[in-house]
């Protein structure tokens, strides 16, 4: 590309019956000044589009970044969730293994305790009876001996008046 420099300095060689030198130069003045400034305005805007340019990878990056980051958080998120799901699912497990396990010594514990109370119920039935047997045999002695009593009393009462007569 030309600069407004070469313009400025170009030299035409000359011939004769040419074109008016002070047309010529006057002509590439003008040139040579709406070249400059049309070429810096061309650097300008180069310089502004290489700064858009640079801000907009910075944005493509910066979007890119964002991207990755939020794929990242949902994925994250989505982790915690199914973590979040397991661990409920192993406490619910581990609550109705619990619940088993205490119902199964509470069953078990009804079942013995049970035991132990026909247990003492037969103990309980079985000493009534040894008492009765007891209690009927001492009841049955009683008699025997108020029986024993009175018969020693009618025979001491009938001897008695055979023991006065004597006399």
């Amino acid at each position: 590309m030309l600069t407004p420099m070469d313009i400025h300095n170009k030299e035409f060689k000359r011939g004769f019956r040419g074109y008016s030198e002070e047309d010529v130069d006057a002509f590439m003045d003008d040139l040579a000044g709406d070249y400059e400034k049309v070429y810096r305005e061309y650097c300008e805007l180069k310089e502004r589009s290489e700064k858009l340019q640079d801000k907009l990878s910075q944005y493509e990056k910066m979007e890119s970044t964002m991207n990755s980051t939020l794929m990242l958080a949902q994925q994250t998120a989505e982790n915690v969730k199914v973590s979040a799901r397991k661990e409920a699912d192993l406490i619910l497990q581990e609550a109705e293994n619990k619940k088993k396990q205490m119902l199964d010594e509470t069953t078990f514990n009804v079942q013995t305790t049970q035991k132990d109370m026909d247990k003492m119920k037969t103990q309980v039935n079985a000493f009534r009876a040894k008492v009765r047997s007891i209690l009927t045999s001492q009841l049955r002695l009683l008699d025997d001996m108020v029986l024993e009593e009175e018969e020693v009393r009618t025979e001491t009462a009938s001897k008695e008046p055979a023991v006065e007569e004597k006399k």
